[in-house]
């Protein structure tokens, strides 16, 4: 059985899911925690969901993590919100599930955290090694930063600016910031292409879009507005050599790594150990799907797969 963490409106889960097989997967959506029956004792964790199905952590083969988040941000008041305190005990136990996995070796391809062990400047730091990266600083000073080259300004976080915006990553001007804020700046790569590569369990499957074909420096603001064209990529064998040790060296299975290619040269942007990534094979046919399927039911027997059909799985 391959339980899923993560949450209702998760498109990638669907897609396992279906892949898998309903009878051979448990999803937990954090989400609709309220929906399920929940229990954890020193034999190990149960879970219901809300059409009856059950599971218990003896019968799981395989734990991916994929978005156990919750998307609608709370507005808490100045007294405080008991929702919050709520979805905090699910964020807990959530983890939890993941270490009980983690102990058994039922943990498959994605380390949950792994974006605290490994943030954007020891990628950055450890991705200089083998790639060729813009050159960055974060500063914070009493005066706005200078700088001679064209730069941009990125986040280091995914979190909402106020109003529930999304800071992009923007060009921005010498001596223009204002110095009460931080700032992640980089120099800019006048790119031909975005280049992007899921990384599965040492295989490497690479894209890239054409930077005409959307405005701005940042493709991300275009998505769910426009359909853009990833195509198909083949990388040497020195670069996919290069990221399989880059990958080792950071101790991750699997990642989606973002890059700006320029003149034949990939400029390390940051590597996401749990990005998005079916958008790029949702037909099927570029085999990230298949990689990935390959390694969440690897060494699963049918003999098992029959007894958990047969006992709570239907």
């Amino acid at each position: 059985m391959l339980l899923i963490l993560t949450n209702s409106i998760d498109g990638t889960s669907d897609e396992i899911v279906r892949r898998v097989g309903a009878a051979r997967a448990f999803r937990f959506n954090v989400d609709l925690w309220q929906d399920y029956q929940i229990e954890v004792t020193g034999e190990g964790f149960a879970l219901s969901d809300p059409s009856g199905r059950h599971v218990h952590s003896h019968q799981i083969e395989a734990c991916y993590v994929r978005k156990p988040t919750f998307d609608d941000p709370l507005s808490i008041p100045e007294g405080g919100c008991l929702e919050a305190w709520q979805r905090s005990q699910i964020s807990y136990l959530c983890q939890e599930l993941y270490n009980i996995c983690k102990r058994s070796g039922k943990i498959r391809l994605v380390e949950k955290g792994a974006q605290q062990r490994f943030g954007k400047f020891s990628q950055m730091q450890v991705a200089a090694n083998y790639f060729s990266v813009p050159s960055w600083r974060f500063t914070k000073g009493s005066v706005s930063p200078h700088f001679d080259r064209p730069t941009i300004a990125k986040t280091l976080v995914a979190d909402f600016v106020e109003n529930y915006r999304v800071f992009f990553t923007t060009r921005v001007e010498s001596g223009t910031l204002d110095p009460q804020y931080p700032w992640f700046l980089q120099d800019e790569v006048d790119a031909d292409f975005d280049l992007t590569v899921v990384y599965v369990a040492g295989r490497s499957f690479a894209f890239t879009l054409d930077r005409n074909s959307f405005d701005g420096v940042d493709w991300r603001k275009q998505i769910n507005k426009t359909d853009l064209p990833w195509i198909r990529y083949k990388i040497s064998q020195d670069f996919d050599e290069r990221i399989r040790r880059f990958m080792t060296e950071a101790q991750l299975e699997f990642g989606r790594l973002d890059f700006l290619l320029a003149d034949g040269i990939e400029y390390f942007l940051e590597v996401n150990p749990n990005g998005q990534w079916a958008w790029l094979d949702m037909e099927g046919k570029e085999g990230v799907f298949d990689a990935v399927i390959a390694e969440l039911t690897k060494n699963w027997t049918e003999q098992h797969c029959e007894s958990i059909h047969r006992s709570s799985c239907v």
